[in-house]
């Protein structure tokens, strides 16, 4: 049997027996693309090791993932990815403590927390408090999807000063949104939710 091709939810399969050339080929299937996204937002170096953290806890949650729909794992680590960007600048690379974002992925909390329409506006309004620039760095960032090497060449700044400002405006959102009596976890998802819209 050709496990080249095989499914993503076959292959889980395999990977749930400890096969590790099915994991070696869909590490293979994704890597690039996962790796890619990253470097929009970090450095290669930190995007490499961001790829390699979330096949890694692949590997290591591979008997409690649940794919549904047509059992692409894609959009799955595509959403990792995107959340260990977020956390990199939110949390001054800092690991989130006792997470698991496969987990919660699944979870009735992350439905429900992305359908609430309340943050969503608490967000907005906490970006609409930023000063000019830093909301025009940020929106430019979450909404327009520039990369901040495409935002420091736009507003002719240096990319350390782009970074500077997307941690700083991250941090202060997150300040506002504890003070709402939100966990750190619906920060994330919030900020999840509104980079993919």
């Amino acid at each position: 049997m050709d496990k080249l091709q095989l499914s993503d939810a076959e292959l889980l399969q395999f990977i749930r027996k400890d096969d590790a050339i099915a994991f070696k080929i869909l590490y293979d299937r994704y890597w690039e693309s996962l790796y890619v996204k990253a470097c929009k937002r970090v450095d290669k170096d930190e995007a490499k090791d961001m790829v390699q953290e979330v096949m890694t806890t692949l590997w290591r949650r591979r008997n409690d993932i649940i794919i549904h729909d047509d059992g692409n794992i894609g959009r799955y680590l595509h959403t990792a990815i995107k959340y260990r960007v977020i956390s990199h600048y939110a949390y001054s690379s800092k690991e989130i403590p006792n997470t698991d974002f496969f987990a919660a992925l699944n979870s009735d909390v992350y439905a429900n927390a992305l359908e609430t329409k309340e943050l969503s506006e608490l967000l907005e309004q906490e970006i609409n408090r930023l000063p000019a620039r830093m909301q025009q760095i940020f929106r430019m960032s979450r909404e327009d999807d520039f990369s901040i090497a495409d935002i420091a060449r736009q507003l002719n700044l240096s990319e350390q000063t782009i970074k500077n400002q997307l941690t700083e405006a991250l941090k202060r959102i997150r300040e506002s949104i504890k003070q709402n009596d939100y966990g750190d976890w619906v920060f994330v998802f919030i900020l999840l939710y509104y980079s993919s819209h």
